[in-house]
């Protein structure tokens, strides 16, 4: 391996100087990216830049582009299906190496001062089928999602696990539907779908695991590629996260790898909206909780708009599919939610 050991007599500050001209100062460079041609494979460095990586004592300069396997390169145990995996630097404290671990904190066989993290992954959870025009189309189950790849320069300011990174408005959005709720709330794949809480309640639930709703644009674009104008296989509620098909047995899953933006639940946006007429009174409404009250016309008055249709909705389900009709402190069963991060 061409990687070399930096001797202890260069310092940290020649390390970084040799390394800003070339790879620091440009923001889209990644320190690991998607292979291209193989979905089970990552690169570390695609670039060939000289990169300063540090491993407890030791210091490192990585100058080549390195391939890194999820399944030759896993430390233990076979590849699982819609599973956050992570990829490590490692030393013996003389040679570097890099391993793939389900493990977030070292992976087996190392330990904390010979191992870092440098980055990370996410399996698709169900095979996509062959699906024309869509980015993920023949993509095997367990393969990595390209956009699920982050790395230490290339991740969002919530925690990375199960989330994918939407190019199209720069944001990190959640793969799976909402389960969990307050410190608790995740994107996990074959979890129990949080639902019958409100507008308030997923705002709360996001907020403790620094996250938000999606606004309406930002839906319709993370939506995109998902199945249009379908609902989900049997018209049922899935219960649980992820690897749905449709009514006509097409993938339930977004270019980005989005699982289930339309046919499943409706999903609670950030977009606020009102219906104001002057023959009607305006009073004040409590707020479920006792934190506050509303001033609205006393018939409607606050909505918020929900996203992508519910198991049961058909032709009216789609990545621009909109409920206007709930306010806030509304709870029905087949209303969940999605989050998303800004980038670090």
């Amino acid at each position: 391996m061409a990687n070399r050991q930096v001797t202890k007599d260069v310092s940290d500050s020649v390390i970084a100087g040799a390394a800003l001209a070339d790879f620091y100062l440009n923001k889209l460079n990644r320190l690991i990216e998607a292979h291209v041609g193989d979905n089970t494979r990552v690169v570390v460095n695609s670039g060939g830049y000289l990169i300063p990586l540090q491993i407890g004592d030791h210091w490192f300069l990585i100058d080549t582009a390195t391939d890194v396997d999820a399944v030759d390169d896993l430390d233990t145990g076979t590849l699982a299906a819609g599973t956050n995996y992570y990829v490590y630097a490692c030393t013996d404290g003389s040679t570097l190496s890099f391993k793939v671990s389900a493990a977030s904190t070292y992976p087996s066989g190392f330990d904390a001062a010979h191992s870092r993290k440098i980055g990370g992954f996410h399996t698709l959870c169900v095979a996509a089928g062959t699906i024309s025009g869509h980015t993920l189309t023949d993509f095997a189950v367990k393969d990595i999602l390209p956009a699920s790849i982050w790395d230490l320069r290339h991740r969002p300011r919530s925690n990375p696990e199960g989330m994918v990174y939407v190019t199209a408005i720069q944001k990190w959005v959640d793969i799976y539907l909402t389960s969990g709720t307050g410190g608790s709330t995740a994107s996990a794949y074959g979890a129990t779908i949080s639902d019958t809480r409100d507008w308030n309640d997923f705002c709360d639930d996001y907020a403790a695991v620094g996250k938000r709703l999606l606004s309406d644009h930002e839906f319709q674009a993370a939506a995109a590629g998902s199945n249009e104008e379908t609902n989900i296989t049997a018209s049922a509620d899935p219960v649980t996260t992820g690897g749905h098909v449709d009514t006509g047995s097409r993938r339930m899953i977004s270019n980005w790898g989005l699982e289930d933006c339309c046919g499943a639940l409706w999903q609670w946006l950030l977009d606020q909206s009102a219906y104001v007429d002057a023959a009607i009174a305006v009073g004040w409404y409590d707020l479920p909780g006792s934190k506050g009250q509303l001033y609205r016309p006393e018939d409607t008055g606050d909505v918020k708009l929900l996203a992508g249709g519910n198991w049961a909705d058909g032709a009216g389900c789609g990545s621009r599919a909109r409920y206007a009709g709930y306010y806030r402190w509304a709870t029905s069963s087949s209303f969940g939610g999605r989050a998303l991060s800004d980038p670090l």
